[in-house]
């Protein structure tokens, strides 16, 4: 697939998961959505990654049929790995910084207590150090990147237990 039909491909994609994040779960999922699809739009634009959010779809879809608020966090981390995995190498940190970093200023909106948001965050930080510790190594292949975003939101699904 030549570049252009990719970026193109690429746009459209990220604008049905943007819809469905605002459809399934509202605002704070599709801004949340929306900040991991803009940084992966300036660091690697392919249609292919974008299937790197399907465990985040995973958990919008359950947060659906559920109304369980607390499945924010799972899918939040996907997309924290998600964005930190092309940016491993160099700036990981800047990308998965800004992803922890709103989702903790959507949950300050949401009104989450103190407690609650030094757990997210003490969890979030784990998940972070641990998908840049990975990363490098797996680079490349989607099997065990597509692993290594679904085990970060399954770490944050059982870090809501602490």
């Amino acid at each position: 697939m030549n570049d252009s039909v990719s970026s193109v491909l690429f746009l459209v994609l990220e604008m049905l998961f943007l819809a469905a994040a605002h459809w399934l779960g509202g605002p704070p999922w599709m801004a949340l959505g929306a900040v991991a699809v803009v940084v992966q739009a300036f660091v690697r634009p392919q249609a292919s990654r974008l299937l790197l959010v399907m465990p985040a779809i995973v958990w919008l879809g359950l947060f659906h049929v559920t109304d369980n608020r607390e499945l924010f966090f799972p899918y939040a981390m996907a997309l924290t790995a998600f964005v930190s995995l092309p940016l491993a190498a160099h700036g990981g940190w800047l990308g998965g910084g800004l992803m922890v970093g709103s989702f903790l200023v959507i949950r300050v909106m949401q009104q989450a207590s103190g407690r609650v948001l030094a757990v997210e965050m003490a969890v979030a930080a784990v998940i972070l150090v641990l998908t840049l510790a990975t990363a490098p190594r797996i680079q490349g292949r989607w099997p065990t990147e597509a692993a290594l975003v679904a085990a970060a939101s399954l770490a944050a699904f059982v870090g809501l237990a602490l």
